[in-house]
């Protein structure tokens, strides 16, 4: 077993983080079953610690009050698994998305840590986009981000009323840049300037001219734009003062 072999396994499994501990414990059973056949408490505590994630408080009594049910014991203290809860467990991990991780490719993941899950999670689908080559689907991905960000730069200085209209609502990409650029209270540099008017046409290809397939090229293209344009705007933004800033009013 190696770090990248575990790694590889967890990566396939839906929110395994969030999962409870004995269900980890189950699908780590189960991975040390495919990779050798059977396993020991201790295995599974080595791959917990190789995972750097927090262990069930005792291992020992968990396999133990689960014999026959979902584990079988073998010589020597080793332990497999019953036949029907392998096949449960092989079910389910067979119908797992098993997307694989988004890279650095498109721009650097790091850019949106500190940020808001729901951001993170639009910037990993375009990366992963990118990734996968479904480049009309990243353009877009991309331009919902920028959209996203943008007003939460208005929100962020309290002044987001500027930019809804009468019904209340945001208006689109156009005019969210036309604000953007045009606020008082900020500036917005030169190189940002030109990226965003370029990502936001790669995207209204890609979301509305019906005979246009975006390649990998149109995506490089405006790589570059992409890293600064949403860079600047999470640093405009600077969402550690303002996650303390709403902490505080709680």
């Amino acid at each position: 077993m190696t770090l990248e072999e575990l790694e590889g396994f967890v990566s396939k499994i839906n929110e395994f983080d969030n999962l409870s501990k004995t269900t980890q414990i189950d699908y780590i059973a189960y991975f040390l079953v495919l990779k050798q056949s059977d396993f020991s408490p201790k295995d599974i505590r080595d791959a917990f610690n190789m995972l750097n994630t927090p262990q069930y408080s005792n291992i020992n009594a968990y396999l133990s009050n689960n014999l026959k049910k979902k584990f079988i014991t073998k010589t020597k203290g080793k332990y497999a698994l019953t036949r029907q809860f392998y096949n449960e467990l092989d079910t389910q991990f067979s119908n797992q998305k098993r997307l694989p991780l988004p890279s650095n490719d498109l721009f650097p993941k790091e850019i949106l840590d500190g940020t808001r899950k729901y951001i993170i999670d639009m910037g990993n689908q375009a990366i992963l986009c990118f990734d996968l080559g479904l480049y009309d689907a990243c353009a877009v991905m991309v331009r919902k981000l920028l959209e996203t960000l943008i007003i939460e730069t208005f929100e962020r200085y309290k002044i987001a009323d500027k930019i809804k209209n009468k019904d209340d609502n945001f208006p689109y990409l156009s005019d969210l840049i036309s604000y953007l650029l045009n606020e008082k209270t900020w500036n917005i540099s030169r190189n940002a300037k030109t990226g965003f008017l370029s990502i936001k046409n790669s995207g209204d290809l890609s979301a509305h001219n019906r005979r246009y397939c975006a390649k990998k090229q149109d995506i490089l293209d405006t790589k570059q734009a992409m890293r600064i344009c949403i860079e600047e705007l999470v640093k405009l933004i600077d969402y550690d003062a303002w996650n303390k800033e709403l902490s505080n009013k709680k």
